[in-house]
């Protein structure tokens, strides 16, 4: 049965404050009683409904959701892998290696251990010795084509717009809005280590093919990414990994060869889905337009 556009519109609203709590309570309990009263629904529909609107069980996003923090903390903290499971609940090491390790294809252990550690908070905005770059990458230049994008608006913690990328695919998807040949893009207007995390600005975006369509909350915008010439890298790997190439990019690559920069921040397009990719499979596009 199709539900009415105001009963939608409702639901939308009641499964956004469900994605925003769950990323906020990673460390808690989240059983399904908890998550439907948030959502003000019957703990006996929830879960149809949630899974309708999301195209994924909550259970998987929430696993999906905690794996993904647990491999931003062993890349970019030096908390113990005890401390690690605690803050994204699981009740053993045992459990969270098990669980870990079936998700990115490697231990713990091993994860940290084969990428360079970043350096912590504390130290990271003033490096005191000139950066090495372990691995270079293919530069493509590009005619970037232009395209109407939905946005939603992120600030914060680059590493936490997954949250926003979740509300904006349930919007759109709830509403009709994409179809199978959406593009989904991420435009990150400053650097993260010269910046304050909290005061980091981005926006989470999808390809919209009709311009005039009706957008099913306020808070989403419709822009436009220019068409132009670009240079470009392809990354594979997990996000949390993806300051390296733009250090490279920035570091290296671009003060050594004649490109000038337009004024229009990176842009990040993801190639496969994150909720069906192996995390070492993934694929984004970075981008740059350039004069």
């Amino acid at each position: 049965m199709t539900l009415k556009n105001t009963t939608k519109h409702s639901y939308r609203q009641r499964l956004l404050t469900v994605i925003d709590y769950l990323y906020g309570h990673l460390d808690m309990d989240l059983d399904v009683n908890t998550l439907a009263e948030r959502a003000n629904m019957s703990a006996y529909h929830f879960h149809r409904i949630y899974r309708e609107f999301t195209n994924e069980t909550v259970n998987t996003t929430v696993r999906r959701m905690r794996l993904f923090k647990a491999a931003t903390l062993l890349l970019h903290s030096n908390l113990s892998q005890i401390d690690i499971a605690k803050q994204v609940k699981y009740a053993s090491v045992e459990a969270f290696n098990r669980a870990f390790t079936k998700h990115y294809g490697e231990t713990p252990n091993q994860y940290r251990k084969h990428r360079s550690a970043t350096k912590l908070e504390s130290s990271v905005f003033y490096p005191t010795d000139p950066k090495e770059y372990n691995k270079m990458y293919d530069v493509e230049h590009i005619n970037n084509e232009g395209l109407t994008l939905i946005a939603l608006s992120h600030q914060g913690d680059y590493m936490q717009i997954g949250q926003t990328f979740d509300k904006l695919a349930m919007l759109t998807g709830s509403a009709g809005l994409i179809n199978d040949n959406a593009r989904s893009f991420g435009i990150y207007y400053d650097d993260p280590k010269t910046v304050n995390k909290d005061l980091l600005r981005s926006m989470a975006c999808i390809s919209i093919e009709n311009p005039n369509s009706e957008l099913p909350n306020k808070q989403l915008q419709i822009i436009q990414l220019p068409a132009g010439k670009a240079i470009s890298v392809i990354f594979k790997g997990d996000y949390t990994e993806l300051d390296k190439p733009y250090d490279w990019l920035f570091g290296q690559w671009i003060p050594n060869n004649q490109v000038e920069l337009e004024d229009f921040p990176p842009f990040e397009e993801y190639l496969n889905d994150v909720k069906s990719t192996p995390p070492s499979q993934l694929l984004t596009r970075i981008s740059c337009l350039i004069k």
